[in-house]
């Protein structure tokens, strides 16, 4: 690769351009083996910008060409009549990141034993009075610590690192493992002005991340989402929902203009309800707004509960006026349905009321 400022900058461009389509599911595949080729190109003309994640960062791109094409949302599959098109993460691929992040994890361990502020319990307290430590008054706190809680913290975190691989081979283990290295690094990114290794390994994780430890709410329910048949958002969501509810029988759906919503909601409350969603629960409770997107993804399980339980920490006047910008920019954003209820397979079909 030339040092020339031309050579320097279209590289540059290639890659911001592959990263693009990367994000949007054009020719992704493509794009990642791109991305890859110019990560390396970059890093072998300038080693200083070595971090410990960039192994990691090359080999989900490589670990990304292997996956099935199209998965729901990508550019590729926005044509696709059933929006679960089959798409899951093989096994093997799976299992093949998990034991490329436990190994990178330990041996990350093994390598810091040679390191005497690490054997020690020192590293901590040393990364605190680093320049590269925020000025903050959390920083401020943990420097405040006694000696022995910095010393602790850090031999947890070695101890972390070692045992990530044989704690991994462990069923019941890994979601403790997992969530315990997602606070570690969460921690790091607070206290340290250098979140690019810490940011790597998160997107790892969310790679590794099994649906199953975080199953569905109220299982045995089956409730209703109403959704605007005029909609193309709600037509998204709808097929959103479709696609990521694994068991398949988490809601039916009708459309607000239809004999189903008029039968089961009174007159008098149907003049209060927007015109976007609205889950009536098995129960018979409805659910708007933001309070209808958090039940929802509650009942898909998986990580959109976990994002569920992150919405619910912001207070609900927040999260409505969020919605309610969206849901007032969505026929400008989004095309108008051609058709009150979504194109798809007849078996998904067979969930719809009139």
């Amino acid at each position: 690769m030339s040092d020339s400022p031309v050579v320097v900058v279209s590289m540059i461009t290639i890659g911001a351009i592959a990263s693009i389509c990367f994000s949007a599911g054009f020719y992704d595949r493509t794009a990642a083996v791109v991305m890859w080729y110019v990560l390396a190109c970059l890093f072998g003309r300038n080693p200083l910008i070595a971090n410990p994640s960039l192994p990691f960062v090359g080999w989900l791109l490589i670990w990304h060409v292997c996956l099935p094409p199209s998965p729901y949302g990508s550019w590729s599959a926005r044509t696709r009549i059933d929006p679960r098109g089959g798409w899951r993460v093989p096994p093997v691929l799976f299992a093949a990141a998990w034991v490329v992040m436990s190994v990178g994890y330990s041996y990350s361990g093994y390598t810091k034993l040679v390191s005497p502020s690490w054997v020690d319990g020192t590293a901590l307290a040393r990364v605190l009075n680093n320049p590269l430590a925020r000025p903050t008054m959390i920083r401020d706190l943990a420097v405040a610590m006694p000696a022995v809680v910095l010393r602790f913290a850090t031999w947890g975190a070695l101890a972390l690192e070692l045992a990530y691989a044989p704690l991994a081979l462990v069923r019941l283990a890994r979601p403790w493992i997992w969530v315990a290295m997602v606070g570690l690094h969460l921690g790091l990114m607070v206290l340290i002005d250098f979140s690019e290794l810490s940011l790597s390994m998160m997107i790892f994780h969310l790679f590794t991340f099994d649906p199953q430890w975080v199953g569905s709410r109220w299982i045995e329910r089956r409730d209703m989402f109403f959704y605007d048949g005029t909609c193309g958002l709600c037509h998204r969501a709808t097929r959103f929902v479709l696609s990521e509810d694994r068991r398949g029988n988490a809601f039916i759906f009708a459309p607000l203009e239809g004999d189903a919503f008029a039968a089961m909601i009174a007159s008098e409350d149907r003049s209060a309800l927007p015109d976007s969603v609205i889950v009536r629960t098995e129960a018979g409770e409805l659910l708007t707004r933001s309070d209808a997107v958090i039940y929802t993804l509650q009942r898909l399980g998986g990580l959109w509960r976990v994002i569920a339980i992150g919405m619910q920490i912001i207070p609900q006047g927040l999260r409505n006026r969020g919605y309610d910008y969206v849901a007032r920019i969505r026929y400008r954003v989004f095309a108008r349905a051609q058709t009150v209820c979504p194109i798809l397979p007849s078996d998904l079909r067979s969930r719809f009321q009139a």
